[in-house]
């Protein structure tokens, strides 16, 4: 009985500082880029903004023309997710027929 404790107290220990390790390291991860934006000036600032911006434009007109020209599923495509799904189900819960 004693041994699971000190498993678990192990365990539990163990896994607390994996989780600390992890923050900190992304704790570390963003400061460095926050030291490495402060070094770049207004003027690149200003330029890196302007292209973020024309490519988010460009992407929601990219999605925009593609839910245009999607057109509504069918009654067979549906049948053929129907099958899938159903193969899948059977390969997973097997049935013994005996």
């Amino acid at each position: 009985m004693n041994l699971h404790y000190f498993q678990a107290i192990c365990l539990s220990l163990g896994l607390g500082l994996m989780a600390q390790t992890g923050h900190t390291a992304a704790i570390k991860a963003t400061m460095n880029k926050s030291v490495a934006s402060e070094k770049v000036s207004l003027i690149e600032k200003a330029l890196n903004q302007q292209k973020q911006g024309d490519n988010y434009l460009q992407t929601d007109n990219n999605l925009k023309m593609l839910t245009a020209i999607k057109v509504a599923p069918t009654q067979s495509f549906f049948a053929t997710q129907n099958e899938r799904f159903s193969r899948f189900l059977q390969s997973i819960f097997p049935q013994n027929n005996s």
